[in-house]
């Protein structure tokens, strides 16, 4: 996942905290304070990670995964760039038996897929490549021995040309319950003339070799904000430079989607979707701990909610491995961040798994037995779907 615009080392404030714990409010309930429980996990928690799968032979840089019926998929980007340069760069996609690790299917799709989505309901993948610019959207419908690709053109185009070039592309997909597909428009352009409010969220529905998106919401709605600094307004611009992960989480009136804005240091809720106009709240990111080069804010890759016992499965990018921890005894509603290693003009944040506390926003580091270089997607299958 990209962060190629310069990531904003200032958010404003936030008071330290006390109860720094993995205290996780479920999403749909992002907006609402709850007391703590006694039974929330405390900060620095201990997570047991196990080796689920190795890149196989020629294969690097796994980002994205998803699960469809009993089968992971996971995207090795390999050498191609965020705008799908150089010319004969392409993702491996390759599924894995979801208990044994073995791998089982393998396509190749050109550019760089950084979003990876399951769509159950048709039986299919979706897949976005070319996150930065020159998008364009894959469908793969596994079959027995193979699977059928499409290619889809997205209509408008994500892309945009402002003063400082032509910018824009999708990222991360999730899919509702009513099989709506929500797509993060990546990288937008800020600096079009006049009032930019540009999308920041999209659906998509697909026609033909057509994508079809439509704005869900803007980059400088205005919005609330969950956790205002003191003195603060409580409601303000979202100013979003760089939406990338996003999940949909059940509930009333259409459910929560949660979007993660890498480069900004925070997260957006959009709840009330079967609506019009849905509710947008944002919450502001901090760590809990400075980290080791220099106060910064989190530039989270990727977010997950845990319902309880599960699997959770963790993408170690650099070091080509798939890990997976037994998540019994995880608070319900918990909601894991991956923090990658930073790249050239990031922030200075430690590479590491970690909790999101949606009241705060404080980001706390998970103790965990393996050193991740750059830990990246993040996937919760619910025990009684293991």
């Amino acid at each position: 996942m990209s962060l190629r615009k310069t990531a904003r080392a200032s958010l404003g404030v936030l008071s330290a905290v006390t109860a720094l714990s993995a205290v996780a409010v479920p999403a749909a309930m992002a907006n609402e304070a709850a007391p703590a429980s006694k039974h929330d996990a405390p900060a620095g928690t201990h997570l047991k990670l196990t080796l689920f799968a190795a890149a196989p032979t020629g294969y690097k840089s796994p980002d994205d995964l998803t699960r469809l019926g009993d089968v992971l998929y996971v995207a090795y980007q390999n050498n191609a760039a965020a705008d799908g340069t150089p010319a004969g760069s392409k993702t491996d996609i390759v599924g894995f038996d979801v208990k044994t690790g073995k791998a089982l299917r393998h396509w190749v799709l050109p550019g760089r897929v950084d979003g990876l989505t399951a769509d159950p309901r048709n039986h299919r993948l979706l897949a976005t490549v070319n996150e930065d610019l020159n998008s364009s959207l894959y469908t793969i419908t596994p079959t027995r021995t193979s699977g059928i690709v499409q290619h889809y053109n997205y209509s408008p185009s994500p892309a945009q040309t402002g003063s400082d070039g032509t910018n824009g592309g999708t990222d991360a997909l999730s899919v509702g319950a009513n099989g709506t597909v929500y797509v993060a428009h990546s990288n937008p352009d800020t600096s079009l003339p006049g009032a930019n409010n540009t999308a920041a969220t999209y659906t998509l529905k697909l026609s033909g070799s057509t994508a079809k998106l439509t704005p869900l919401y803007g980059v400088n709605d205005t919005a609330a904000v969950i956790n205002p600094a003191k003195g603060a307004p409580a409601k303000a611009k979202l100013g979003l430079t760089d939406p990338d992960s996003n999940r949909w989480v059940p509930g009333r009136d259409g459910g929560t989607l949660i979007q993660d804005a890498q480069a900004d240091s925070k997260l957006v809720y959009v709840s009330d979707l079967d609506a019009q106009h849905p509710t947008v709240r944002q919450l502001n990111l901090v760590n809990a701990k400075t980290p080791s080069k220099g106060a910064a804010t989190p530039q989270l890759d990727d977010i997950e909610p845990v319902s309880g016992d599960g699997t959770l499965f963790v993408v170690d990018s650099a070091a080509g491995k798939i890990y997976k921890a037994d998540t019994k005894g995880v608070r319900p509603g918990t909601l894991f961040a991956s923090q990658p290693k930073p790249k050239d003009g990031d922030l200075p944040n430690d590479p590491a798994l970690a909790v999101v506390d949606q009241r705060t926003g404080v980001v706390t580091h998970l103790d965990v037995n393996v050193t991740l270089q750059s830990p990246k997607g993040l996937l919760f299958v619910p025990g009684d779907q293991r």
